[in-house]
């Protein structure tokens, strides 16, 4: 089901590793989650916002993260 997430995603892996945590906002679906999946693979440990960026770097919802993780007050306008 493909569409913008109401609340953060946890992606876990089969026994309960995790995988990532998406934040609300994000727009999921079924070519991110192999995206996703892909370079969990790859990496072999769970991605962090940076891993996110470099996959999904049109999302803005992972530059607004950016703003609360680093404590700016102020916002950025997305890249369109």
């Amino acid at each position: 089901m493909a569409g913008k997430l109401k609340e953060p995603k946890v992606i876990t892996h089969y026994n309960g590793d995790l995988v990532c945590i998406l934040p609300i906002g994000f727009y999921f679906d079924d070519d991110r989650w192999e995206k996703i999946w892909q370079c969990y693979e790859n990496k072999g440990e769970a991605l962090i916002l940076e891993d996110l960026k470099r996959l999904f770097p049109e999302e803005p919802t992972l530059q607004v993260q950016e703003l609360v993780q680093t404590g700016e007050t102020r916002f950025k306008k997305p890249p369109e």
